[in-house]
């Protein structure tokens, strides 16, 4: 025995790196709809419609490296690396990747929704005022037209 690796187990090997990565692959993917969920309010229904959309993706995609790369072939391996892959993203790199987008995207929301926030109190202003005016005014006729 020479002591190499057969080729098969090195197709393998190089098929379960590329499932540990496709895992990452979709964890980061989720991370992108979860910083979404925290800047855009969500009701229920649309986080089922998103959810089902993510993961049927992922179906696909899974789908997709498994024919292209294993003739479609299921490798139980191949599914433990992609569940592998996603547990790990999601504990080692999620969270903190999930905060720190969050909160600059919640920044540069906060910075350039100032000046229209000080733009829409001075015409809430305006519009009360032409309201009360408005109002008296159309008391005068009302009155006008009774006297008539």
């Amino acid at each position: 025995m020479s002591g190499a690796v057969s080729g098969t187990i090195t197709q393998e090997g190089g098929l379960l790196l590329l499932s540990f990565g496709v895992g990452i692959l979709l964890m980061l993917s989720y991370d992108v709809l979860r910083i979404f969920r925290q800047v855009v309010a969500h009701g229920p229904i649309l986080l089922g419609v998103e959810d089902v959309i993510y993961w049927l993706s992922c179906a696909l995609l899974i789908f997709a490296m498994l024919y292209q790369e294993n003739d479609g072939l299921l490798r139980w391996f191949v599914l433990a690396g992609i569940a592998l892959g996603m547990m790990a993203e999601n504990h080692f790199l999620s969270p903190y990747i999930v905060k720190l987008i969050s909160f600059i995207i919640k920044k540069i929301i906060w910075i350039f929704s100032r000046p229209f926030k000080a733009a829409a109190g001075k015409a809430k202003k305006i519009y009360l005022f032409f309201q009360k005016r408005l109002k008296k005014i159309g008391k005068a006729i009302k009155i006008g037209i009774r006297k008539l």
